[in-house]
């Protein structure tokens, strides 16, 4: 026990001491009262919405307060970190995510003392750390005492809102290690300018971190910048990133061999990357996207040794062979992006030696080739996006040799290119975190592969735009698709029952298929869904209010151009809000529909193509924010003058196709696409048209009168302008010069006269140019400047004058030219067979002289069969069918036929109805490409040339009403599509042809021929004295029409039917055994035939 007492005594003096260390210890923690006191008053100039600062009070030392730390030894702060939690946090930032909520709860503000709210930080003489990142310290400007904190090595105002000048004085700051001054427009606005860059950056030697992205530094020049950067032989990062540089990048960068990030990005470079650059060694990470660089990469770039990231993105003048530039083994380069570049070249096979690449974007390149089955040795990649490229051939089976789940590929972007083939059946067999699927706008055929559809983790699947058939595979499987585009394919069957249980679907496109059947009661189940488009199939049944009554999301509905009934009750009132409703040729009756009231947020509209009649109520032009409305192809009816002026928002409007009547009325000043034609609209067109910014405007086929106001064109934009069919009268005003963006001009059908203006000829961007049916007279003025015109119909006026070959050739693009019924003379211009893609020449009713051109058959755009022009076709927005369509009339088989849709089909020469002489060229035959040809009403001599039987498309010939003489050739016997012959009042002789089609033409197709003779010809036939080479009648055999009655003409035909079947037959079989045998026995049928023939004769 006494031990025991000694042993308590012995520690007393120990205990004591401890106490005394303790207080000695709690004494020197405390930070100093003056570095406390700053701290508190910088406090209380920062407004505070969250509460990050609630530590910082008298009551406790400032040591333990939010964003400070002290030195262990005198207790000076030296870290004064304030970033917004936001921009360390990622998942806070995603849970939180708007800007406003940012702004608003986290971040400090400066309060109402603005000037010097700052001023407190600059008593903290050991500061090192200060970080005031991503607030908003908006108005304050640049700090100007920055340079009094000695010790400071970490500074980041970054996106905190200081803006100005920086001082010279920073560049004092040699103790500096760390300086972000970078500033991200999205976050914040305000912009720190640099000027002098030698000055302010000369001393800070031992920078190892630089981040300037979003300073403007506009004024630093290139050789400054870049000489005093090099000299921070210890900088690590350099991040200048959209600092409005230019002039070329400074060779001096390679000086930095310590360098391992370097951005300079979204600058204006103009220039090649230097050469020198390959020297730093220890680049990480390399980006220069958005600098306007040009050149070629320099081929060892990127196999720098330590180079994991690369991004040249967006710079359209940099190219470079992807075989000569990509390293040919590398186990660093992790991610490679050039994306919108003209890199081009093939992949070659060696991209599998890149083993460490995660992402590779080429997307928007010059890429061409095959895709190397190599590339599915890259078993690390993540993303893959080569879309926006020329490939060609197959896709690789990614999954052939790889089991299930061993590719990390997420994403693969293979769109806009012309890959054909099938969908290989293992082409993501082994893509286990398959997200991203896009095939869209190639050429694959074949199937959807249907046990490849086994993603549980796919949110994205776009085969849109291909050429895949067959029906859509099951997806049960892939319960995470958020959106399915199949769109533009050739799909048939029923929309699946599994597509009904994507139950996270938010888009589905299965538009422009031929999907058949109903549209499944059950889609309802798609709650999440805000697009559903499924226009342009061969759907049927009733749609309802029922198929959606679940959606509560949609926002867009196209289910336009099917065989679906739309049948929805007048009291409905629909759950969701549509901003887009489609619902073109859905067989819609009765008056507008009711439930539109409620759809307070649409802006897109289409309800044509439907038997909807009546007044369209009033609501729809007062309190609906529409910036589109198709309302064409119905039967609404009413006076719309004023009402449309209460859609203030509107952008397009097409109502043509109705029965609105009244006077022509002006829509809102937002309208840039206005179609009111096929109406009944009066009155003129009032001159405050010309304020408007149109794009397009028809107001054909209405009771306009009056003239085209001067200012029709003054807005300056419009493109499409259609005043045809009506009754304007007047001259065509000269203001049309001003319509520089003007390509389609019709102004037919009117009862304008007067002159053309020359004027017309400046209209550089004119592509349709039609005024036929008018009171035009003069001469046609030049049209040389019109390098892109079409289309010239000025038919039917009082024209003169010559055709000049020196504006013709310079139409290099016509394709359709018709001069009809006017008063031109002279020649046919012999330049006009150098237009290569002319397809349609209508000369017919005018004067002209001499000889058809020899070199007429040279008419490549008649020559050509298989390939068909694509005419011009204007669509002015979204809505379906708003679009501008060529409409030409043209005279065919007797009949002025307007062709619209089958436009691009018709190969027509029409010399009618002129003065030429001479014979047809032997040539002719060679443009067979023509439907339609006419050179009747001429003074065109000679024989018809054996060369017309090539023409095998052509439906229509007339030769009638000129010279021509001889037998009528054989070989019209192919034309197996004629349907429409004239050869009348003509010298042709001999016997009519009686094979193909030629056997199917009456007889007026060949009157006024004495010297022809066939079964067509239906009325006895008696030789003329005078013409020996005529067939001559037995003698002794009265020559009345007895000696040639209908039963003989009927007995010869059923002979020679018999004769034919029995020989035709025999040759049939024959053809099978022997190609000799075949050859004998149509000769001997000819002999037959033609002995036949002549026993009958005589």
């Amino acid at each position: 026990m006494g031990s025991r007492v000694v042993s308590c005594r012995a520690c007393l003096p120990v205990s004591l001491l401890c106490t005394l260390l303790l207080v000695q210890i709690s004494w020197v923690s405390c930070c100093p009262e003056n570095e406390k006191k700053s701290l508190l008053d910088f406090k209380r100039g920062l407004h505070d919405p969250s509460g990050r600062l609630k530590t910082w009070n008298n009551s406790t030392d400032c040591c333990h307060w939010e964003g400070i730390q002290c030195d262990n030894t005198a207790k000076h702060v030296i870290q004064l970190d304030l970033r917004d939690p936001f921009a360390n946090n990622p998942a806070m930032a995603q849970q939180n995510s708007t800007s406003d909520f940012r702004s608003e709860i986290t971040r400090l503000s400066v309060g109402s003392n603005k000037k010097d709210v700052l001023s407190p930080l600059f008593s903290l003489k050991m500061l090192q750390v200060l970080d005031l990142s991503y607030n908003n310290f908006s108005g304050v400007g640049f700090p100007q005492q920055l340079h009094t904190l000695k010790f400071l090595r970490y500074l980041s105002l970054s996106n905190a809102g200081f803006g100005g000048k920086t001082p010279r004085e920073l560049g004092n700051m040699s103790t500096l290690r760390y300086l972000d001054l970078s500033t991200d427009y999205y976050i914040s606005s305000s912009s720190i300018t640099i000027e002098d860059m030698q000055m302010w950056i000369g001393n800070m030697r031992d920078l190892e971190v630089l981040l300037l992205d979003g300073v403007n530094m506009m004024q630093v020049a290139s050789d400054e910048w870049g000489k005093a950067i090099s000299t921070m032989h210890s900088l690590r990062r350099l991040q200048m990133y959209n600092c409005m540089l230019s002039g070329p990048i400074p060779p001096s960068l390679a000086n930095l061999t310590s360098l391992t990030h370097l951005q300079l990005g979204g600058n204006a470079f103009f220039s090649s990357i230097p050469a020198p650059l390959h020297n730093l060694s220890s680049l990480v990470s390399f980006k220069l996207s958005s600098c306007d660089l040009n050149g070629s990469i320099p081929s060892d770039l990127l196999s720098l040794p330590n180079l994991q990231e690369v991004d040249f993105s967006a710079n359209l003048d940099l190219g470079g062979n992807l075989s000569t530039i990509l390293p040919r083994d590398s186990t660093r380069l992790k991610s490679l992006v050039l994306t919108t570049t003209n890199v081009g070249g093939a992949i070659p096979d060696s991209i599998a030696n890149i083993s460490s690449l995660t992402l590779l974007d080429l997307s928007n390149c010059l890429i061409q080739g095959q895709l190397p089955p190599t590339i599915a040795n890259l078993t690390g990649l993540v993303m893959l996006d080569i879309s926006y490229n020329m490939l060609i051939g197959s896709i690789p089976s990614f999954g052939a040799k790889h089991p299930l789940g061993t590719f990390p590929l997420a994403l693969i972007d293979l769109s806009y290119n012309q890959l054909e083939g099938n969908i290989p059946s293992k082409l993501f067999g082994a893509f286990g975190k398959l997200r991203y699927v896009h095939l869209r706008q190639n050429l694959l055929t074949g199937a959807i592969p249907s046990h490849d559809m086994n993603f549980t983790s796919l949110a994205h699947l776009d085969m849109s735009y291909n050429k895949l058939n067959g029906t859509i595979p099951s997806l049960a499987n892939t319960k995470s698709l958020v959106l399915l585009d199949l769109s533009n394919n050739h799909l048939i069957g029923k929309i699946p029952a599994s597509v009904c249980q994507l139950l996270h679907l938010e888009t589905l496109d299965l538009s422009n298929n031929l999907l058949t059947d109903a549209i499944p009661d059950n889609i309802s189940n798609l709650s999440q869904l805000k697009v559903l488009s499924l226009t342009s199939n061969r759907l049927s049944g009733n749609f309802t209010e029922s198929h959606l009554h679940n959606f509560s999301s949609l926002v867009s509905l196209d289910i336009s151009n099917n065989a679906l009934t739309v049948k929805v009750s007048p009291t409905w009132v629909p759950q969701n809000s549509f901003r887009t409703l489609k619902l073109r040729s859905c067989n819609m009756e009765g008056k507008f529909p009711a439930f539109l009231s409620t759809q307070i947020q649409i802006s897109d509209l289409d309800l044509s193509d439907n038997r909807l009649w009546g007044n369209i109520p009033a609501w729809i032009w007062d309190s609906l924010p529409l910036q589109k409305l198709n309302l064409s192809y119905n039967s609404f009816t009413g006076d719309l003058l004023s009402k449309l002026m209460g859609l203030k928002a509107l952008k397009i409007l097409d109502l043509h196709h109705n029965n609105f009547h009244g006077p022509l009325p002006l829509p809102p000043p937002s309208v840039v696409a206005l179609d009111l034609s096929e109406n009944h609209f009066y009155g003129s067109i009032p001159a405050e048209i010309g304020e408007y910014q149109f794009s397009y405007l028809s107001l054909s086929q209405n009771n306009i009168s009056g003239s085209i106001p001067s200012t029709i064109c003054k807005g300056g934009f419009i493109e499409i302008l259609d005043l045809s069919n009506n009754r304007l009268t007047g001259k065509i005003p000269p203001g049309f010069v001003n319509c520089s963006y003007l390509e389609v001009l019709n102004l037919g059908n009117n009862c304008l006269e007067g002159e053309l203006p020359a004027e017309l000829g400046n209209m550089t961007s004119l592509q349709t140019l039609k005024i036929r049916r008018n009171r035009l007279n003069g001469t046609l003025p030049t049209l040389a400047n019109c390098s892109q015109l079409q289309i010239l119909d000025v038919g039917d006026n009082i024209l003169t004058g010559n055709i000049s070959s020196n504006w013709i050739l310079k139409l290099p693009n016509l394709k359709i030219l018709i001069l009809r019924s006017n008063r031109f003379e002279g020649n046919v211009p012999a330049d006009v067979s150098k237009l290569l893609h002319l397809q349609i020449l209508d000369l017919s009713m005018n004067s002209f002289t001499g000889i058809i051109p020899g070199n007429i058959s040279e008419m490549k755009g008649m020559s050509n069969v298989s390939e068909y022009t694509e005419f011009f076709e204007f669509e002015f927005g979204s809505i379906n069918g708003s679009k501008y369509v060529e409409k030409i009339i043209i005279r065919s088989k007797g009949l002025e036929l307007e062709y619209v849709k089958a436009l691009r089909l018709v190969r027509c020469l029409d010399l009618s109805s002129n003065r030429l002489s001479g014979h047809i060229p032997q040539g002719m035959g060679s443009l067979i490409g023509l439907i339609i040809l006419n050179i009747s009403r001429n003074h065109i001599d000679g024989g018809i040339p054996k060369s017309l039987g090539n023409m095998a498309q052509l439906e229509s010939l007339d030769l009638s009403r000129n010279q021509l003489s001889g037998v009528i050739p054989s070989e019209l016997q192919l034309l197996t599509f004629l349907s429409y012959l004239n050869l009348s009042y003509n010298n042709l002789t001999g016997m009519i042809p009686i094979g193909g089609q030629l056997l199917t033409f009456e007889a007026s197709s060949f009157s006024h021929n004495s010297g022809l003779y066939g079964l067509q010809l239906k009325e006895s036939w008696s030789p003329s004295p005078k013409d020996e080479s005529k067939p001559k009648m037995k003698e002794g055999v009265n020559n009345d029409a007895d000696t040639s009655d209908v039963e003989e003409d009927v007995l010869w035909g059923l002979a020679m039917g018999l004769s034919f079947a029995v020989a035709f037959n025999l040759v049939i079989g024959i053809l099978f055994c022997s190609k000799t045998l075949g050859r004998r026995c149509l000769k001997l049928m000819d002999r037959t035939i033609v002995y036949l023939f002549e026993r009958f004769r005589n």
